[in-house]
């Protein structure tokens, strides 16, 4: 079989048979597929053994008092009651009987007997006899170890009469055995043919193909991104041919991810070393920045600021490329902390950042402890934050030029059950229907011309990090709310 070389068939690694996907033949699905028809064809020869044996045992029952009738009728209408000695010698030579005798009607007569052994232990009565009782009967004549007198009769064929044999069961008994055994040789030898047979036809049409699914994803599994290894599919139109190609493009379609995967990993390296030594240069900017913001030249006084917001803002992009950027964010250290105080804090750090001034509210209650880790929690709130921050600097300023000072954000929160709920709005102009569509992914959910989306990215994976979700609650030009729900331990 091809699938079993060293040299592997289209779509087949070398070694796909080796290792995980080599299975003994007596272990695996062949074997096993082998065995179990040959025994359930054994069974069903087996049904057919019993009931054949009690049909045997009848039969031969019958002939004896076919034969014993046959060799009767001629001295039945003679006037001596019984045959001569040697004529009952060979009607019960004839038969295996130790007497013969017929009735009609109430008159009984003996056509020939023996010496008697004794009392007859059963009798056999073929007129009427049940199918459960002849196999019970048949099968106690095969296995009993003790030689029995029997009785039996059934009607005769050629005159209203019956006719009843006495005999022993050793005659019997060894035909039975006989009978039996070419039975279960011939019962074996037909449950091995169909076995084959079927084991055979099941081995090509689906044991076969299955090893070799098998095989391939195995040896896939090692090398998923080679596509040398991706299934060619059969034209099979059954469901192992539904199978192959659904394998096939699944396999397609994993090994591009994976490419694509690896080229985003390596793409991402890139960028966070590029990034890395941006950020060492626009640090060194800044410092240039704030040294020729002291100048007292006028222009220099009307520019810098401006420059100096640029730059802020270009660290804070490479500040969040490197924080999405990492493979994974470490796993919430959860302790209880004040939630209120931990809003404050928010405002602060804000507070340094922000391109306009801003009205914080802080309705959290003063007595309200939380577990959370106040790290990640505090990074979420401050994105969020930091959005809406950004958005009022979007807004038209003042009829004096100076910004609006009426930009609210709001920060509240409730506890409900074994959750606690945060909101985070703000009065602002509102979000566009393209920031919604891409909200919480990276690089698609800004909400201002040239931003990258990496807060809410990043506030999202924190959040679920935590057990807990975000969502987008409501936007509109009055302003825009995010809600934020904690799973916490019952108290």
């Amino acid at each position: 079989m091809q699938h079993e070389r060293q040299t592997a068939a289209p779509g087949q690694a070398p070694g796909a048979a080796a290792g995980e996907g080599d299975v003994r033949l007596w272990r695996g699905l062949s074997g096993k597929l082998l065995v179990l028809t040959a025994a359930f064809v054994m069974i069903a020869e087996v049904l057919i053994f019993v009931p054949s044996v009690a049909n045997f045992r009848n039969v031969w029952l019958q002939s004896h008092l076919d034969t014993a009738e046959a060799a009767s009728i001629v001295f039945l209408d003679t006037a001596d009651p019984m045959l001569s000695e040697m004529a009952q010698r060979q009607l019960l030579r004839a038969t295996g009987s130790l007497a013969v005798v017929i009735r009609e009607g109430p008159t009984s007569r003996m056509m020939a007997s023996d010496n008697m052994p004794g009392p007859v232990d059963a009798t056999i009565d073929l007129t009427r006899m049940d199918p459960v009782g002849a196999i019970a009967s048949a099968l106690s004549m095969i296995v009993s170890p003790q030689m029995h007198t029997y009785r039996v009769f059934g009607r005769m064929k050629s005159r209203d009469g019956e006719i009843e044999l006495v005999q022993t069961d050793a005659n019997i008994r060894a035909a039975l055995l006989i009978y039996s055994r070419n039975v279960l040789l011939l019962s074996l030898a037909i449950s091995l043919i169909t076995a084959t047979l079927v084991f055979l036809a099941l081995y090509v049409m689906i044991v076969r193909p299955i090893r070799r699914i098998s095989g391939n994803m195995t040896a896939f599994s090692r090398e998923p991104d080679n596509s040398a290894l991706i299934l060619t599919p059969s034209r099979r139109a059954d469901e192992i041919g539904v199978a192959e190609r659904r394998l096939a493009a699944f396999e397609q379609d994993l090994g591009q991810t994976l490419r694509q995967r690896r080229h985003l990993a390596d793409l991402g390296l890139a960028v966070s070393k590029i990034n890395h030594d941006l950020r060492n240069i626009l640090a060194s900017a800044q410092l240039f920045t704030d040294r020729i913001s002291r100048l007292p030249d006028p222009t220099v006084q009307r520019v810098a600021p401006k420059l100096i917001r640029a730059i802020n803002r270009a660290i804070d992009y490479t500040h969040s490329v490197l924080a999405y950027g990492r493979a994974v964010e470490a796993p919430p250290e959860r302790r209880r902390l004040a939630l209120s105080a931990l809003v404050e804090d928010v405002h602060d750090l804000l507070g340094e950042e922000a391109e306009t001034h801003l009205l914080w509210v802080n309705e959290v209650p003063v007595e309200m402890e939380i577990e959370a880790d106040p790290e990640q929690l505090l990074r979420v709130l401050l994105n969020l934050a930091r959005n809406s921050a950004q958005a009022f600097a979007r807004r038209p300023a003042g009829r004096d030029g100076a910004p609006a000072d009426d930009n609210r954000v709001t920060v509240s929160a409730t506890r409900l059950g074994a959750k606690v709920q945060l909101r985070v709005g703000d009065n602002g102009p509102g979000m566009s229907e393209a920031a919604r569509e891409g909200l919480f992914r990276a690089f698609g959910g800004s909400t201002r011309p040239g931003g990258t989306g990496l807060g809410l990215a990043i506030a999202a994976e924190l959040v679920r990090a935590h057990g807990g979700r975000i969502a987008l609650e409501s936007t509109s030009p009055q302003g825009t709310v995010f809600l934020i729900e904690l799973p916490q331990p019952a108290d």
